[in-house]
């Protein structure tokens, strides 16, 4: 299995479960869900289309100082399709990525601004090369700083085992069953951005309901976490209480859709408490990724 986008986005990549229906004499006994661990292989192609929304509708006020408004928005859509072209065992040695349409809105002080991305339009070649990662264009030839700062998120893990993969159950779970050990790999391992000031916190995954679909039963997963802006000396603490749900497909090993949602909520520093000074408002985050080749 690969990386998802982002923070995110190699969670797209990664190997669902299949369902097993199995009867005892006369006695349908309950579904099961029975996770195959498929390894990635040359000629793999996954899409990936996701949508993060950001808004924040804040008001600061201290005493002697004027109320300082904090309100703005983000939008940022990434459309890409990877293929593995070698791997090795499992572990990918090379993939090339295709960029769609990649960029970001933003609205901050009333003003709109959209920031296209260089990747957009373009393909990529990246691979693991004497212990590293290069990256190349479709030509292989190096790419600008700008390009290879950008592609980082999109890349998947090379060289290494897949650790969401192994993390999965080896027998047979129920609906309701929780999966504490993939819940918190795939917090470190999809979820978690690069950027050290965030993180993902109490994470937890539980199978919802199995629903039968003509090119395969799909499970349906609750997923909960706490997603946390840390700055040491910054005046404000944020927090996104986040809930969503991965939609998996068992034959191909697919993930059709991953919806994360949730209210903002900010805090002023303990200095700034300390002297009167307060924060009220209200905002939210929203994250949508799918296959839109598998829906």
């Amino acid at each position: 299995m690969y990386r998802f986008v982002a923070f995110i986005i190699s969670a797209a990549l990664f190997f669902a479960p299949s369902v097993v229906e199995a009867e005892q004499e006369g006695t349908p006994k309950e579904r099961t869900f029975q996770f195959e661990k498929r390894y990635a292989a040359a000629g793999d192609v996954d899409t990936v289309r996701l949508r993060m929304d950001m808004k924040l509708d804040f008001l600061l006020n201290g005493p002697g100082a004027e109320p300082e408004e904090m309100k703005a928005s983000d939008t940022t859509i990434t459309h890409y399709v990877m293929t593995v072209l070698a791997a090795r065992k499992g572990r990918l040695d090379r993939v090339k990525l295709a960029f769609g349409e990649k960029y970001e809105d933003t609205v901050e002080e009333g003003k709109p601004e959209r920031k296209v991305s260089p990747l957009s339009g373009k393909t990529y070649l990246a691979g693991w090369v004497k212990g590293r990662v290069v990256v190349t264009d479709e030509a292989g030839k190096p790419i600008s700083k700008e390009e290879r700062d950008d592609i980082e998120s999109s890349l998947p893990e090379f060289g290494k085992a897949d650790r969401v993969l192994a993390a999965f159950p080896d027998k047979p779970i129920r609906v309701g069953d929780s999966l504490d050990r993939f819940a918190k790999v795939f917090a470190e391992e999809s979820l978690q951005s690069k950027d050290s000031g965030v993180r993902f916190l109490d994470t937890r995954v539980r199978l919802l309901e199995i629903v039968p679909d003509p090119k395969g039963d799909v499970g349906i997963f609750s997923l909960t976490t706490t997603m946390v802006f840390l700055e040491a000396d910054g005046p404000l603490g944020m927090t996104f209480p986040m809930e969503g749900q991965l939609r998996i497909r068992g034959k191909g090993a697919r993930l059709l859709e991953f919806t994360m949602a949730g209210p903002a909520r900010v805090e002023v520093n303990e200095a700034l408490r300390a002297v009167g000074v307060t924060v009220q408002g209200s905002g939210e985050t929203r994250l949508h990724l799918v296959d839109p080749t598998e829906t």
